[in-house]
């Protein structure tokens, strides 16, 4: 499964974004064009310590793809947990396939079965297959106490973030 690479919204999300002053948006989303990644790392970097998910996510792919700064996984890692902690279904994914791979931390099918699962119940698209996936190499036990966990985690938190567009294809990266 691949990761989604940056995704810096046009159109039916920019109005989501209208809380980002000053167009950040726009001009990050003009500076990952045009692989001004520092640019962009400049851009983002605030709206995601301010908590933005969707700038969030973008960060972590950032580090993830060593774009504009060095190549981190436990950075990506960290900041597609804020985001995913949200509600971003795609950072969900993208945090699954990092603890299924074991990239930045050690591989946990149970974690990854969890936050596929998560993606799952807000209509991410991939989520579904790479739940199936990752069930095949899991005990019932496993699979049990990542249902439980997802069902703990729905009842303590409110997911309010809109999920992003899928991504087109040549856009995606990653292994496997």
């Amino acid at each position: 499964m691949n990761k989604p690479l940056l995704l810096l919204l046009a159109g039916s999300l920019l109005s989501a974004a209208s809380a980002w002053a000053d167009g950040d948006w726009d001009r990050a989303r003009t500076a990952h064009e045009r692989g001004d990644y520092a640019a962009e790392v400049a851009l983002i970097r605030p709206l995601a310590e301010r908590g933005f998910a969707f700038a969030q996510f973008n960060l972590g792919v950032l580090y993830d793809n060593g774009q504009g700064l060095p190549q981190d996984d436990a950075q990506a890692i960290s900041w597609y947990r804020k985001a995913a902690e949200q509600g971003l279904p795609q950072a969900q994914v993208n945090l699954g396939i990092m603890y299924e791979q074991g990239e930045g931390v050690s591989a946990d099918q149970v974690e990854a079965y969890f936050w596929y699962a998560l993606a799952d119940s807000q209509g991410d698209g991939r989520a579904p297959q790479a739940k199936r996936d990752i069930a095949e190499k899991m005990s019932a036990a496993q699979i049990e106490e990542a249902e439980r966990r997802v069902k703990a985690f729905k009842a303590s938190h409110s997911f309010t973030v809109p999920p992003l567009p899928e991504v087109a294809p040549e856009t995606r990266h990653g292994n496997g």
